[in-house]
């Protein structure tokens, strides 16, 4: 009897143990056109996901878009796995439209983060809000309130905040990387640690973005991509 209540023990925990090691980690990509995709451009989340999928781990794309932050796109399959499609990409929306939503009624976060619980964000925001002029000072503030209540959802979430990568109207975008860089630091704690990715440093706005120099082309989402994924595993978001 002894015997057989031991091997229903080990059983149990073994089984506990898997279960464990093939939980995916709910990651959430947040941020506007540059986030979701589109029929002629990726995002960086393709290319990230199958940096997941070289590396064996398992993580799944959370938001409230799917075919509309994916623009109707098909995906390919990788290595036989089918490629989470859900984000949190807004095309054309400033920080704090995606912290309170759109005058014609269209939700914001607090409405969205109530169908997921992130366990890691990839903020990457601020791009149309210098495109229309909004000062570095309140985009950094809107930022501050979004990651606020993404710690109200999940007081533990791990959050990467980019320095956003350049772009044509490029006067404001390194001030804006500065306060950036300087809330990360602010924010970060041990409980839900924050960290600046710099997507800016190294970025060719000739050879990374496309004709417009807002987006980037395929070898700029390579490019993010594989900064996300290294400051991932560099700060132990993912194992």
């Amino acid at each position: 009897m002894k015997s057989l209540l031991k091997i229903i023990i080990i059983l149990s925990l073994s089984l506990s143990v898997s279960y464990a090691d093939t939980k995916k980690i709910k990651i959430l990509p947040l941020g506007d056109s540059i986030s979701c995709a589109s029929p002629y451009k990726l995002s960086y989340r393709y290319p990230l996901w199958k940096h997941f999928v070289d590396a064996g781990k398992q993580v799944e794309f959370i938001g409230s878009q799917t075919k509309k932050g994916n623009g109707s796109r098909k995906w390919d399959p990788y290595k036989g796995q089918r490629f989470p499609e859900k984000n949190e990409g807004h095309s054309g929306w400033r920080a704090d439209q995606i912290l309170e939503g759109l005058p014609n009624g269209e939700s914001g976060l607090d409405q969205w983060i109530k169908g997921y619980r992130p366990d890691i964000a990839l903020i990457h925001l601020g791009t149309n809000d210098v495109y229309q002029k909004q000062t570095p000072a309140s985009t950094r503030d809107e930022i501050e309130q979004i990651i606020i209540k993404l710690r109200a959802r999940n007081p533990h979430i791990k959050i990467l905040l980019a320095k956003i990568i350049p772009m044509r109207m490029d006067r404001a975008v390194p001030h804006l990387n500065q306060l950036l860089s300087q809330l990360a630091m602010k924010l970060n704690n041990a409980n839900s640690p924050v960290f600046s990715v710099d997507m800016y440093s190294g970025f060719s706005i000739h050879t990374d973005m496309q004709k417009d120099k807002i987006h980037p082309n395929a070898r700029g989402e390579e490019k993010m991509a594989k900064r996300w994924f290294d400051a991932l595993v560099r700060n132990r978001f993912i194992h």
